[in-house]
């Protein structure tokens, strides 16, 4: 099957008052067609700037390297109109934060008719339509009061639905979900993960979940990667990485996750130290100083990305091999 998108070597730096950071460093994956791929990592690993750098979102000044395949165009090549012709339209992508991401002086209706107006050359009666028919689809209740109100008047999970129908708007091939359950209860994200997997399916449509929660991957995600300083630790299907992690940065994602059935005292797991910044890499291994199975080698050489039985992984230690 041919990737709809693919990323091979994506490399981003950002300018800094002492030089530049790397921040995304040597990256490759690909998405299918209606396929979910999970992207995962503590903040400050890489995801969300790995994303910008395809839409071109990223700070002045940035360096982005690398090759991203879409459409038979090289994204990371596409400039000005060239690169709005496909963000938006083709690649739809919902920011984090759905009390921030939609324009409080702005009604829904406009921010939903704008984006198709512009992108799709619709009247000002044929964009109101669209813009209902997207209300209905993320379950909106209301669509046509909806439109003429504005961001404040709706809940943390409502906005959110709105951000997705925005995104949707111009009928993306791909969409990027940037933390979408973020800030939101857990009734509240279980609702917009059902919301984007009906989408999916649907509409035929691939979306890039990007989350630091392995449990909300887990209950969509057909693929997974999981991010760490900026590189790929371990990718594969979620059926082989989730339940079976090999990587001990993976490992250490899941054990930290609250179990539902623990009593009400049981400590949580908390994985030791702290990312490093990217100025400040580590040689060898950028998880060696955390990693509770490192040897000398970890400290020297940085192991690649090697496929190792279904799945791809970088590890010289590989302590969960079964």
């Amino acid at each position: 099957m041919t990737a709809l998108l693919e990323v091979e070597g994506l490399r981003v730096r950002l300018p800094t008052p002492t030089g530049f950071a790397t921040v995304v460093d040597g990256v490759d994956y690909h998405v299918e067609q209606a396929q979910v791929f999970g992207v995962a990592g503590e903040s400050g690993s890489g995801k969300t700037m790995s994303m910008l750098a395809l839409l071109g979102l990223l700070p002045p000044g940035s360096v982005v390297e690398g090759r991203a395949a879409f459409g038979g165009k090289d994204l990371l090549r596409l400039r000005g109109r060239d690169l709005r012709a496909v963000s938006g339209r083709d690649i739809g992508m919902v920011f984090q934060d759905p009390m921030t991401s939609l324009h409080p002086m702005l009604s829904v209706g406009r921010q939903l008719t704008e984006h198709v107006r512009r992108h799709l050359g619709l009247g000002r009666r044929a964009a109101v339509e669209r813009a209902e028919e997207l209300l209905v689809q993320v379950r909106i209740p209301d669509p046509t009061s909806a439109l003429h109100a504005y961001p404040h008047q709706f809940s943390g999970g409502m906005r959110q639905r709105i951000a997705i129908a925005i995104a949707l708007a111009c009928g993306p091939r791909l969409l990027i979900a940037d933390e979408p359950t973020t800030a939101l209860d857990v009734t509240v994200q279980a609702g917009i993960l059902r919301l984007l997997d009906g989408l999916r399916r649907e509409h035929d449509l691939s979306v890039i979940l990007i989350t630091h929660d392995l449990a909300v991957m887990s209950s969509i995600a057909d693929r997974v990667s999981i991010f760490y300083a900026g590189r790929v630790v371990e990718s594969g299907s979620r059926a082989s990485v989730l339940p079976h992690p090999r990587h001990p940065y993976t490992r250490a994602l899941l054990d930290a996750l609250p179990h539902p059935e623990a009593a009400r005292d049981t400590p949580l797991v908390a994985i030791k130290g702290t990312p490093p910044s990217p100025q400040q890499i580590p040689v060898g291994c950028p998880y060696h100083p955390r990693c509770p199975y490192a040897i000398e080698v970890c400290t020297t050489d940085d192991p690649p990305l090697a496929p190792v039985n279904g799945r791809r992984l970088a590890c010289h230690v590989d302590p969960f091999d079964e």
